[in-house]
């Protein structure tokens, strides 16, 4: 006797999970994306400053105008007297913090030799700023 369903393979009833993960994976990237993560903190009764600066950590302003014109601290020098009018101030302060102002137009060799001069002097802490300044 012939068996009619030896010759045929039982198809197996199953779901395809594939799509299924892609979409959870989707969603758990717009909940990671649109949750607002919230920080517990401690509140903290943070000291307030007086406002004034001690005089010794005061930034003192080296600043260079159009025509290159040097001036430390409001007071006009002579580019000869730059390096030694720094080491003075090195020597007076070891901690002294320098702000080099110039003005946007300056020719940039001239940053490069004031710079130079200032490295000379032994300062170490330089700030620069550039802006348009009054003439």
């Amino acid at each position: 006797m012939l068996n009619m369903g030896q010759g045929k393979k039982k198809k197996q009833a199953g779901m395809n999970v594939t799509p299924l993960i892609d979409v959870i994976f989707i969603l758990l990237i717009f909940f990671m994306i649109s949750t607002q993560f919230r920080q517990n903190s401690l509140p903290l009764d943070l000291p307030r400053s007086s406002g004034e600066e001690k005089e010794e950590n005061k930034a003192v302003t080296l600043t260079v105008s159009r025509e290159e014109v040097i001036s430390l601290d409001g007071q006009i020098i002579v580019r000869e007297e730059l390096e030694s009018s720094l080491y003075k101030l090195k020597k007076k302060n070891p901690e002294v913090a320098l702000v080099l102002a110039c003005d946007r137009d300056i020719v940039f060799e001239t940053v490069v030799q004031i710079l130079d001069e200032v490295k000379k002097s032994g300062i170490e802490k330089i700030g620069i700023r550039h802006d348009q300044m009054d003439s």
